[in-house]
This record gives C-alpha cells, structure tokens and sequence, in this order.
C-alpha cells in the first residue's frame, strides 16, 4: 500500500464512522418502536400468544427449507405447507450448527471461516459486516465456542430486546438527570451484552462499562467516583461488590440491581439485599435467543420468558416435554425472527422447570420457577454402594454459602479429586476454614450416596476471570468426563 492510498483510507475513515453512525441511530429508532410493540404483547391473551407462536414457526420453517441445504435436507420427510408441528421437527446441537454452518445458513455469502476472522479483528462495535450483519460468539463455557449471526432487522429485534429488558428491571429512560447504569460483564465486542449495550446507548442512560476481568480494587474505585443508580453484571460480580459494601470499601446506593450470564444463588440474592436492601432483577441472557430469553418483572415471581420472541420446550433426556412445576434435562429454544441462521429446536443445556401458576403481574409468559444450572455442570462420583454417582452442582453450592466467612469458591472436579478454590473474607483464618469446608462437604455428599473423593482446599485472593469466557466464573466444572 503507497503513502496515497493510506492517506486516502485515513480520510476515508471519519466519513464511514459518521455513516456507520447514522445507520445505527437508525437501527435504534426502529428498535424503540419495536420495543413498544412488544409492550403490546404484554396484554395478549395465553391463545393469542400461542396463535402467534404457530403462525411465526411456520414462515420460519418454510423460509429455512427454501433457503437452507441444511433445512433442506433435515426436513425433507415434512410436509411443510402445511402447518408445521414442533415435535416433529429433529433438535439440533451445537456440535450439528457448527459442523454445517455454512449449509445451515440461509445467504451463501456466509461462510464460518470467515466470519471467524472477522471476529477476531473486532476491538469495538464495528460497522455490519459485508453492509448487513452483525456476528457474535459465545464464550464456549460448555466447551464449544458458537458463531451467531443476523442481519440489521434481526439486530434491531436484538436491540428492542435488550431494551425490552431494561424497562422489566426499571432502566427506563429519565430526561433530563439522566439514570447512570455500571455495567461489568463481557469488556469483548465479540459478546452479545456487550454489542447490544453499544449498540443501544444513544445517550439515553450514562453508561458506564468495566470489563469484568478488571480487579476489584479498580472496579471499586470506579464505581465510588461514578455512584451509579443502576448496576448489571453476572451474579457472582455482583456477590462480591455486595461484599465490598458490606465490608465499606466499596460506598454506592443503586436503586436497581440487575444480574445475568451464570445462576444467580439464594446465598448471592441475600448479599445484595443485605448490602443494599433490594432484590435483584435476574435475568436470562442467551445469544441464541437474541440476547435474552427472558427477565424477572417486579413481582420477582421467576424469570418471564419471552415467548413472543421464542419457544422454550423443557425436556427431558430424550427430548420428551416434562410437565410445568417438573426440571428438565435441557432447553430447546426456536429463534422466532432469526432467519439468517434458522434455530429450529436447538439444544440448551440449562436444567429448569417452568413456574405451573401465571405471575401476578398478568403478562402471558409463563415464568421459570427453578435455575439449576447446565447438565454439563453434573459432577460424576463412585458410589458408597458401587457403580457411578451423579452429584447435581447444586449439591455443591449449598455446603459453602453456609459460610459467611467465604467471598468466593468453585469447584474444579480432577482425576484424582476436587479442588476447592475459596476467597476469604479479611481476618479469616485459611487452615481452620479448610478443616471447616472438607468437613462440611464430605458430609453433604456420603449423606447423598456418593463415596467423597480427594477434597484439596485451595485458599486463594482471588478467581481468575478469563477474557476467552467472557469473565464469568464457572463454579463447578469438571475436567474429568464421566468413563
């Protein structure tokens, strides 16, 4: 390249920036209105909602098979003209949507190899690419990364989302003393949380975003000058701030707390109410599903989901639908407007069980009454009576929030045993703690059945958040696969 043509380029830039710009106020202006015919769906009647369902399902289904090889070929036994049912259409994984990306898409110009490259070149919300797209990744905390992509009205569905959520929390906008948000989470434009907030901030809110890698000192220091009203991150985040009040180094008054990204605990909701004397708004991000699949309302009944938007199925292990009140295996999750890459009865692996009851609040989604984190999270033990033991990672949550005296834990299963990695509060003493956890955790796990392995307790000053995950923690995984 001559001295001419990067000199060229560099004017040049300015003047994409301000179109990219003037796109995406557009993009916002039509979200917004989006965003208000969603307050409209809020009425619908349980029939209307579901009339609704069918008549999306079956544009999507039939858009798919004529534009997808994948679809194509998947569905070629269903007889698409006619209205489709759910349950006859096969699930997907993630493995299947990866292993055909390119056949799976519905543009042709797509292609996996490429959209990889562009997202590892993206440092800020970039303009669309090839005009018209915007591409995201997950942080692969079940061990397998995914691409995602759509195109600008799917984006703005995207974006009327997320604000849709925003409004269920109470970040609605205030003219003219402006509400200030402290977001700490995903600091990659390559993450949905992230690329939705920029995308969205048209200075409606002052918005402040910490990478959810940076150390807490900073976090704390920056949130003291700033003095949000509104704080969302991932629950555990938002324990340990909770903790840094408590203690008096961290000295913020939010009116509203929102959480997402991991399962927020009974133990981390209790923090923040004694920190702050409010309830958290939880909140169900899944780039699957757009950005989110749903949100707790004031009444705090359960996360609604956003059904408009969505089908969530809760199944079981062969993908039989369990009853409302009753957990399931996993999720399958259908992407109602995407249409660039058809998500048809993908696969989920969160364990939760539908709420039986309606909220309060009237709205017609229904709401999930019980989180109880992802079948990967299984944790696979030798029996007291022989054979494999499988240990729910709920069983390991419970034992270590009985401490007061602990920040912070996770659990990483090995072939020889468990580490225990704990932070400490001040003043606590590391060996007595340990004798403490050891005791407490081999009792919880002989009184279920489970013969307790090697436990190591690891006291250390802090997790370690990882960029390549988004910053979110994993407090149990194994890294030893059931034989």
């Amino acid at each position: 390249m001559d001295c001419f043509t990067e000199l060229n380029n560099e004017r040049m830039r300015p003047t994409m920036r301000v179109k990219y710009t003037l796109k995406r106020l557009h993009d916002v202006t039509r979200a917004l209105s989006l965003r208000r015919r969603f307050d409209r769906h809020d009425t619908w009647s349980r029939e209307q909602l579901e009339r609704h369902q069918r008549e999306k399902l079956s544009s999507l289904v039939s858009y798919a098979v004529q534009h997808s090889s994948f679809y194509k070929k998947l569905y070629a036994h269903i007889d698409t003209k006619r209205e489709v049912n759910l349950h006859d259409l096969p699930p997907i994984s993630k493995a299947t949507l990866m292993d055909n990306f390119d056949s799976l898409v519905t543009d042709p110009r797509l292609k996996l190899s490429e959209l990889q490259a562009h997202i590892g070149q993206l440092t800020r919300d970039d303009p669309y690419y090839l005009g018209e797209y915007r591409v995201l990744a997950t942080s692969g905390s079940t061990g397998l990364k995914g691409v995602f992509v759509s195109n600008r009205k799917e984006w703005r569905t995207t974006i009327a989302e997320y604000l849709r959520c925003a409004a269920f929390i109470g970040m609605k906008p205030r003219l003219p003393n402006r509400w200030k948000v402290a977001q700490i989470a995903a600091g990659s434009p390559v993450h949905v949380s992230y690329r939705a907030s920029v995308s969205s901030d048209v200075g409606q809110f002052k918005v402040k975003r910490i990478d959810a890698t940076t150390g807490m000192a900073n976090i704390v220091t920056a949130l003291n000058a700033f003095q949000p009203d509104i704080v969302s991150g991932y629950p555990s985040m938002a324990s340990l701030l909770a903790v840094e009040q408590m203690e008096g180094r961290l000295l913020i008054h939010p009116r509203t707390i929102g959480t997402g990204g991991e399962m927020l605990t009974e133990d981390m909701k209790r923090k923040m109410r004694e920190a702050w004397g409010i309830t958290p708004h939880d909140i169900y991000g899944l780039t699957e599903a757009g950005a989110y699949l749903g949100s707790e309302c004031s009444f705090h009944r359960g996360m609604h989901v956003f059904e408009d938007l969505v089908i969530a199925e809760v199944v079981d292990e062969r993908n039989r639908a369990v009853p409302d009140g009753v957990s399931g295996a996993r999720l399958l999750i259908t992407n109602l407007f995407n249409f660039t890459q058809p998500l048809i009865r993908y696969e989920v692996s969160d364990m939760i069980s539908m709420a039986a009851e309606p909220c309060p609040c009237g709205r017609p989604f229904r709401t999930i009454a019980v989180m109880e984190g992802r079948s990967d999270d299984m944790i696979y033990l030798q029996g007291i009576a022989g054979g494999e033991f499988a240990v729910h990672p709920l069983n390991f949550h419970g034992p270590l929030e009985a401490f007061d005296e602990i920040k912070e834990y996770q659990f990483v299963q090995e072939w020889k045993g468990i580490d225990v990695f704990i932070v400490l509060r001040q003043g606590v003493s590391a060996d007595q703690m340990a004798d403490r956890v050891k005791k407490k955790l081999k009792e919880k796990l002989e009184s279920l059945g489970a013969r307790c392995p090697e436990l190591r307790i690891r006291p250390v000053e802090r997790m370690e958040r990882d960029p390549q995950t988004m910053g979110k923690l994993k407090h149990v995984q194994s890294n030893s696969k059931p034989r």
